[in-house]
């Protein structure tokens, strides 16, 4: 592929507002303050598996929408299928979102285009926020030069949810599914069943289906049935 991939489409669910965390009120701040350009023009957000990267970077494009700032927003995979030297067409004031992007880590050509647009950001051009699974100081990239302009900007560590907080994410995707939960059943899926958010997420999607192919509430017998 020569030409720069289509930006990716985000789930509109999604939203600052329902991002939960320990850290979620200097979360939201600093993520409303790079789309009002009030505040840092580079965020990184660092966290492994299930502590919310995607979530935010799908919550900044409905931000971005509703308040009328084009934002572009890609994953790294899909970056890696196309040609770097094309990815730098985007116009003065906008905004980039980029996940997983520790994955363009060992692609000589992908560093240096990067490097180039943090440089246009450090020049007041653009601003970019972006995702890796770890702080960018522990990352393999091979142009050192990009590791010191990702650390330049601010980088916020995510942590998964622990128990209480993962009950709380669980029950405001179920009400954004439009599902009602009550804590017994809440507490049947967090004890029969795996504690990771990510898995949780595909148990609460499959009786989403499930709830409106019978046109049942979720209860544990539905549950039974399903699983």
């Amino acid at each position: 592929m020569a030409q720069i991939p289509l930006p990716l489409s985000f789930d509109k669910r999604f939203s600052l507002d329902n991002y939960i965390s320990e850290n979620s009120d200097f979360v939201r701040q600093n993520l409303t303050a790079l789309f009002d350009e009030t505040g840092e023009p580079l965020i990184g957000l660092w966290g492994g598996t299930d502590s919310g990267k995607t979530h935010l970077l799908n919550a900044c494009a409905h931000y971005a929408r509703h308040c009328g700032v084009q934002f572009h927003l890609f994953d790294a995979l899909q970056l890696l299928e196309s040609n770097a030297e094309s990815f730098n067409e985007f116009p003065f004031g906008s905004v980039l979102g980029v996940d997983n992007l520790d994955l363009l880590s060992g692609n000589r050509d992908w560093e240096e285009q990067f490097y180039q647009l943090i440089n246009r950001v450090k020049a007041g051009e653009m601003r970019l926020v972006f995702s890796v699974s770890r702080n960018p100081r522990d990352i393999g990239f091979r142009l050192p030069d990009l590791k010191s302009r990702l650390m330049w900007g601010l980088l916020i560590g995510l942590q998964t949810p622990d128990d209480d907080q993962l009950a709380e994410v669980i029950k405001t995707r179920a009400n954004l599914l439009g599902l009602e939960m009550n804590d017994n059943v809440l507490n049947y899926l967090l004890t029969h069943y795996s504690r990771k958010l990510s898995e949780q997420m595909q148990l609460l999607y499959r009786l989403d289906h499930a709830a409106m192919t019978s046109k049942r509430k979720i209860t544990i017998p539905l549950i039974r049935e399903t699983f």
